[in-house]
């Protein structure tokens, strides 16, 4: 029997395999849920169509075309079978004039970006600095280690250690945060730094721990024994400077009668007031035959107490002399000071770039645009080396204080992001800071790096994941 119920079975099986398996029909989307949907989309074009950078900070766009994102994330995981579901997922629509994938993979990730850079100073003048990557001149070098001296002073070592910067400049980087740390006494840091400078380097720390003892007038034992360790004429000549500096201040201010207490030194109040030098003995005790670099300092010293150079003396001399005049207050002779034919061209465009920033110290505008005016027609880098003058008189003015406000720094006439970013790192040091309204930063992100077109793809898919699908909150 049940072998002749096998064949009948055999057959049976073969005639359902035959007959065509019913496919599920599509899961119909409802009203309700096309509806919303739509809303969705319509709120998320709604944010990035009318929510752009004019008039926004970064961080309000980032939170709304976030939510624009994940309100489309919403739509493909909830309603994907609606219209709008199917048209998201194909790419067949915009937010408002961007590709959906272009938005997601580009737009989030640039976004992200710019709200980093204008969140904080510091981002701010890396993200300058890194607008041309592959650049490395001068103008950006100098940016870079005003960003290093800069995190040393707010005791960030290890980020200023580590600052990318090329090899052949790596001395200079090390240089910048080991003369912080000689500067403002952290003794365990410049032990530190000293042991772990390469031996050929030794003689530049040297020289810049050298100056720093004789600035914060430290016991001069110190002195004599970083000289018997180092006897190098560039460690005697970076103490004699730093004696010369700290003279002319300490003298200076005597003659005009101003407190002790107010005289500032190296971006820093003077410190032990009661050790002074005898910078003509030192000078004779250091170099007994005497040297160009020798008479160079003392004529410097003497300028900066007010002996007028010759015309012919060193543009160092006669930068000392113009800071004597500000000082004290002799504007007329200051303005008509360059109009000795006998001081040399090659001085000349040095104490015009000074006279720009004095004037503006001093609060009279008229006379420093009076010198910033053939240089902004000069136009280029020259153009932006007196703007950098002016604004750097201005920040540290005590006439005209300067206050910062949300389109300050973006309004600066300095075309080069890498100069700008030098401006506002040099004014986070100044000592009378003053700041009102929004932060300053995003008008100059949006001034160097407007808007979203011609993104180039990320380097890092998970960077740019990452900067599409976490929440905005």
């Amino acid at each position: 029997m049940p072998f002749r119920i096998r064949p009948a079975l055999l057959a049976a099986l073969a005639l359902l395999a035959a007959v065509p398996a019913a496919v599920p029909a599509a899961v119909a989307s409802t009203p309700v849920d096309d509806a919303e949907a739509q809303r969705l989309y319509d709120r998320a074009n709604d944010f990035v169509s009318n929510i752009s950078e004019d008039g926004y900070s970064y961080s309000y766009l980032q939170f709304h075309w976030k939510r624009a994102q994940a309100n489309l994330d919403r739509i493909l995981e909830v309603y994907p079978d609606t219209p709008i579901g199917r048209a998201v997922k194909s790419g067949q629509l915009k937010l408002g004039p961007y590709d959906l994938a272009y938005f997601r993979e580009r737009v989030l990730y640039r976004l992200e970006e710019k709200r980093l850079a204008a969140s904080d100073y510091v981002y701010c003048a890396v993200f300058l600095t890194n607008i041309d990557d592959q650049r490395w001149d001068r103008v950006r070098v100098d940016a870079v280690l005003r960003i290093v001296e800069v995190l040393s002073r707010q005791k960030r070592w290890s980020e200023a250690l580590k600052f990318p910067i090329l090899d052949p400049y790596h001395l200079e980087l090390w240089s910048a945060v080991f003369r912080v740390a000689a500067r403002y006494e952290q003794d365990d840091l410049v032990k530190e730094l000293l042991a772990n400078t390469a031996k050929a380097d030794l003689p530049v720390i040297h020289a810049i721990l050298g100056e720093a003892l004789a600035l914060r007038g430290r016991p001069r034992t110190e002195i004599a024994k970083l000289l018997d360790l180092d006897p190098a004429d560039a460690v005697k000549l970076a103490v004699l400077d730093g004696m010369v500096q700290r003279e002319v201040q300490i003298q200076r201010s005597a003659q005009l009668r101003i407190p002790t207490k107010n005289i500032r030194l190296a971006s820093d109040s003077l410190k032990r007031p009661e050790v002074r030098d005898d910078v003509v003995a030192v000078a004779k005790t250091f170099f007994p035959k005497g040297n160009a670099a020798t008479d160079k300092i003392l004529a410097v010293y003497r300028a900066g107490l007010g002996a007028k150079p010759a015309a012919t003396a060193p543009a160092s001399v006669h930068l000392a002399y113009l800071d004597y005049l500000t000082a004290s207050e002799k504007f007329d002779e200051l303005y008509s000071y360059l109009g000795d034919p006998a001081i040399p061209g090659e001085v000349r465009q040095p104490c015009e770039l000074k006279l720009i920033e004095l004037f503006a110290f001093a609060g009279r505008t008229v006379e420093s645009e009076h010198y910033r005016a053939p240089y902004l027609a000069a136009g280029g880098a020259i153009a932006d080396a007196a703007a950098l003058a002016q604004f750097r008189g201005k920040m540290t003015s005590i006439e005209a204080p300067l206050t910062v406000r949300e389109k300050t720094l973006a309004e600066i006439p300095i075309k080069d992001p890498c100069v700008l970013a030098q401006a506002i790192m040099e004014w986070r040091l100044t000592p009378n800071l003053a700041q009102r309204g929004a932060a300053p930063y995003d008008a100059v992100v949006r001034r160097f790096a407007p808007g979203f077109a011609n993104i180039p793809p990320v380097k890092s898919q998970k960077v740019g994941d990452a900067a599409s699908t976490l929440k905005p909150y």
